[in-house]
């Protein structure tokens, strides 16, 4: 029998080459999805940041973000299975089973490989490639998941038109943080409208911002606007701000209402306490005097505000000459307030008060002021100032107040400690207040006692020594 060069040799295989090691055309894969993806990725995360306008727009990037992600985990998947597993997955589910009676090495090799789990091991790969993936895209993005989640999504609301969602949205950027926040809120203050005057509140509740520069142009333009409701929330946000030129339209706004014999809105009044200026005094008295009970009380907390300011601490006397004729809610704020101011002199008010007071008086429970500062029609809100804390007896408040002032003067001291020496034994008293002026007697005797202080011969002997 004669061969021809051509004719390959008898019971010879051929292999024939039909590229590189599948492991490796699935590197190549799985490096170029993961590319794609993070391109992706950085585009929906810039993209959603800056301009989240519409529903679709916000589904249609969202949608690419997670298939691209899908794509560049599924991919990690196989490549994984081929190298760890010799393509169990693959074999068995994507290029079919192998034949049950194999006739070669590679048909061998196949029928081992599909009887592995893959079934059970695939899914798991695809979920830990998953969850590499998004680390790896959220580092891309600088955390886009969590940005959408708590800001990106109420952002778009925001800009959607949808009056109620808007609404909505603006309360939930209120309590958070992201530089986009600020501009979003600036762009809705100026467009008006219902949900304006809640974006001047929203603005108004981040004073914990450094630079507070941003925020106070669009809501001195609010407040004035011709918008009532966007005008009076950009005045509160301002006096939340301590806006001390905002002073001026405060007790104007607050002015007006009284004049109105209409009920004065107590967040005006918080403004004038935050703002802290001494201008406010004929405000603040009027309100002493001729507020609704609610605007009385919060009145005497604001005078006390101005403690610290050049001036501040000469208005103790609208507390101390309203003092006489307050009910017991009155005198309990009045109290709290002349303990923040705690000039010496209010000690004879403080003990006027008390022994004026009757007993179901001396034993009426301070309350404080939870004040919601959210706009008026707001259902339910966590935007609350808690004023005149802590709730105590109207007699232990009013000892309490002393125990800030402390009597060290003599004309004070001759009416104070003789007055607490009769608390002490007094048996009509409770017994946390007998124990209070005790505490509070001793104290001022053992630090400003001038009878234990040494004779000057005695010092002058102690240095000699």
């Amino acid at each position: 029998m004669s061969l021809r060069v051509s004719d390959p040799p008898p019971n010879l295989h051929v292999h024939v080459t039909r590229g590189g090691p599948t492991w490796a055309k699935l590197f190549s894969l799985a490096v170029i999805f993961n590319a794609v993806g993070v391109v992706t990725a950085t585009y929906v995360g810039v993209r959603v940041r800056a301009i989240p306008a519409t529903d679709g727009l916000d589904q249609g990037l969202r949608a690419a973000y997670y298939v691209a992600m899908a794509l560049a985990a599924i991919f990690d998947a196989l490549l994984l299975d081929e190298v760890i597993f010799q393509g169990a997955f693959r074999r068995t589910h994507l290029t079919g089973r192998t034949p049950v009676s194999p006739r070669s090495d590679d048909e061998v090799e196949g029928v081992a490989v599909s009887m592995q789990r893959s079934t059970i091991t695939f899914p798991i790969l695809v979920l830990a490639s998953g969850l590499a993936t998004s680390i790896i895209f959220d580092l891309t993005t600088n955390n886009f998941t969590d940005y959408y989640r708590d800001v990106g999504r109420y952002l778009g609301d925001l800009r959607r038109g949808d009056e109620p969602r808007q609404i909505a949205a603006i309360e939930a950027l209120a309590i958070r943080r992201a530089p986009e926040i600020v501009p979003a809120l600036r762009s809705r203050v100026a467009q008006g409208g219902r949900p304006a005057a809640w974006a001047a509140w929203a603005l108004g509740r981040h004073t914990d911002e450094m630079n507070k520069r941003p925020l106070i142009p669009p809501l001195v333009a609010g407040a004035r606007s011709d918008d009532p409701g966007l005008r009076r929330e950009s005045v509160v946000a301002l006096g939340r701000l301590q806006q001390r030129s905002m002073a001026t339209a405060i007790q104007a706004e607050i002015t007006a209402e009284l004049d109105a014999s209409v009920p004065v809105d107590p967040r005006l009044i918080y403004g004038l306490g935050v703002v802290q200026v001494t201008s406010s005094k004929a405000v603040l008295e009027r309100l002493l005097h001729a507020g609704d009970p609610l605007a009385q009380r919060l009145a005497a907390w604001a005078v006390a505000q101005h403690r610290d300011q050049r001036g501040g601490r000469d208005m103790v006397h609208l507390l101390e000459d309203r003092l006489p004729t307050a009910d017991v809610q009155l005198r309990c704020a009045i109290v709290h307030g002349l303990a923040i101011m705690a000039h010496e002199r209010s000690n004879l008010a403080l003990v006027r008060t008390y022994d004026d007071a009757t007993s179901e008086e001396l034993a009426f429970v301070c309350p404080r002021i939870r004040l919601p500062l959210a706009p008026p029609d707001a259902i339910d809100s966590t935007d609350v100032a808690e004023l005149l804390v802590p709730e105590d007896a109207l007699a232990l408040q009013i000892i309490g107040a002393m125990g800030q002032m402390r009597a060290t003067t003599p004309e004070i001291r001759a009416t104070v400690e003789p007055w607490l020496e009769a608390r002490i034994t007094d048996p009509t008293a409770t017994v946390f207040v007998q124990e209070a002026a005790r505490a509070l007697l001793g104290g001022i005797r053992e630090v400003r006692d001038d009878r234990k202080k040494p004779s000057v011969e005695e010092a002058l002997g102690r240095e000699r020594g």
